[in-house]
């Protein structure tokens, strides 16, 4: 089997997330290390808002600017100084006590204030009116709900047809979990400092944050050295191409996987996964289903093997390098019983294997049925996270990080929850995904995401290199897929031929 140890990049800043009271205690330290005054930092920050607002939206001429009571309030004032000059029209809605102001935001504020221009109250302006809104309304330290009148100020803007910039974090978002405070500003743009916060990265926290731009403001090789990071986020691009595979080979090198699933009337997603583990290199792929399904499993794919009796089941477990299980597997008596058998097989042999869609529901209804310990990537989704932590679907959205963990620790597994910033979580350690779009709500992608995973076991990937790697690879096929043609109507088997394309992309580029 071919090393997959090198695929990972050398990891910077970027690759990182932090919990928002790392940040802020480290920060602080970090800038004195270096001999950085921590207002010089506020001053970077804005800087850094101001150039992205010319880089993002350079035809901007009239800018709204909401300045809160915390150093996002500051860096606020000193992009709206900088636009000033730059012969942008600022208009400024202030929202803090000027008294309570740190000092740092206290002297941002007066310079400022040193241009003569007067504030205006919110409640008399049309944030439609202007070309972008740049909010630095609420920061990191948000505790409980958003209320009056930042609450109101949230509304009206997301009500508004302005774009939105946001500084550091969306107003409104919790920075460690991505969950909304009540509400939250809907940002086109967002630029973070220092440290990228969880919460930006996964479910609905990166829908508010719209497009992350992130800025270190010159202390990151100091920061990154003090602070210990919650997690890695990671795109397609940033891993290295698979090992090119030897001339001298054979199928049997690129490993024997055995598909599980497919009962009466649900033939398309064992397909789907089967057909995905060969277009992500797997030797040879064997599928067991019901059988009145042979037919149509087989049908137009006739490299895959397909059975349906117990006895041919029991020979493709021992002959398999590892197993897919779930994809239309059903819950009635039928999949119980050949979820047993697969399961029970897999704990004997310590073989491999990616549990996914009805075995996990089978799994979170019926404790005979015991996932091996170290052996399993799960593939939830979060209702079928919420069945197997028995908790509601909200619970699980609401700290996908503390669910994906709870998952893979309750189950000694590596659990991979899918979603918008698809998590992977594994013995206390947590990776994320910074590919897909939504056009991956469809029929079957979860299935074809577990023949990718089952196909990358199957050659002798690890568990968690699979499942990084695989969540990955999947993702950003889909964003292949939908370049030029858009993200209504994508199909979860459009992903094949884009699939193949990624796993040769070290032998293409030569």
């Amino acid at each position: 089997m071919n090393s997959y140890v090198n695929i990972f990049p050398q990891e910077s800043l970027t690759h990182k997330i932090y919990k928002a009271e790392q940040v802020r205690k480290v920060e602080p330290v970090a800038a004195k290390q270096m001999g950085v005054a921590m207002y010089t930092l506020m001053e970077r920050a804005g800087l850094a808002v101001f150039n992205c607002l010319r880089q993002r939206y350079a035809y901007a001429k009239k800018i709204v600017v909401l300045a809160g009571k915390g150093n996002n309030g500051g860096d606020a004032y000193v992009a709206a100084r900088l636009a000033h000059h730059q012969g942008v029209q600022v208009t400024l809605c202030e929202f803090a006590d000027v008294e309570r102001l740190s000092n740092d935001a206290k002297k941002a504020r007066q310079a400022w204030a040193s241009l003569g221009i007067s504030t205006t109250h919110w409640q008399d302006i049309n944030f439609s009116d202007f070309d972008v809104c740049i909010d630095g309304l609420l920061g990191t330290g948000i505790q409980g709900e958003v209320t009056a009148p930042f609450s109101d100020v949230i509304e009206k803007v997301n009500n508004s047809s302005v774009p939105v910039m946001s500084i550091d974090i969306p107003s409104g978002l919790n920075a460690d979990t991505g969950s909304v405070c009540g509400s939250a500003i809907c940002a086109e743009q967002t630029i973070t400092f220092v440290g990228i916060k969880a919460g930006l990265v996964t479910g609905i926290g990166k829908q508010h944050t719209g497009v992350l731009h992130f800025d270190d403001l010159g202390i990151g090789d100091v920061f990154q050295r003090l602070a210990d990071s919650k997690g890695r986020v990671f795109s397609f691009n940033d891993l290295h191409p698979l090992p090119k595979r030897e001339l001298y080979s054979h199928k049997g090198n690129f490993g024997k996987l055995l598909c599980i699933g497919g009962n009466e009337g649900m033939s398309g997603a064992i397909r789907m996964s089967a057909e995905a583990a060969m277009r992500c290199g797997a030797g040879l792929v064997k599928v067991f289903c019901h059988p009145t399904n042979v037919a149509m499993v087989a049908s137009g794919r006739p490299e895959l093997m397909v059975m349906s009796d117990d006895e041919a089941l029991k020979s493709a477990l021992h002959w398999c390098d590892s197993i897919i299980i779930g994809p239309g597997l059903g819950t009635n008596v039928w999949a119980s019983r050949i979820l047993k058998l697969a399961l029970d097989h897999a704990l004997e042999t310590h073989k491999a294997l990616v549990v996914d869609a009805d075995a996990l529901n089978l799994c979170a209804q019926d404790r005979k049925l015991v996932l091996p310990k170290h052996l399993a990537i799960i593939t939830p989704h979060p209702a079928e996270a919420g069945r197997m932590l028995h908790t509601r679907v909200e619970e699980v959205e609401r700290n996908r990080y503390q669910a994906v963990n709870e998952l893979a620790n309750r189950f000694d597994c590596v659990a991979l929850l899918k979603g918008a910033g698809t998590i992977v979580a594994s013995q206390g350690n947590l990776w994320v995904c910074e590919n897909g779009n939504p056009g991956m709500a469809t029929a079957g992608m979860g299935d074809v995401l577990s023949g990718v995973l089952g196909g990358l076991l199957a050659q002798g990937m690890g568990l968690r290199l699979s499942a990084i790697y695989g969540m990955c690879l999947h993702s950003y096929a889909a964003d292949l897929a939908v370049t030029g043609q858009g993200e209504r109507g994508l199909l979860a088997t459009d992903l094949l031929p884009f699939l193949r394309q990624l796993v040769n992309s070290a032998e293409i580029a030569v």
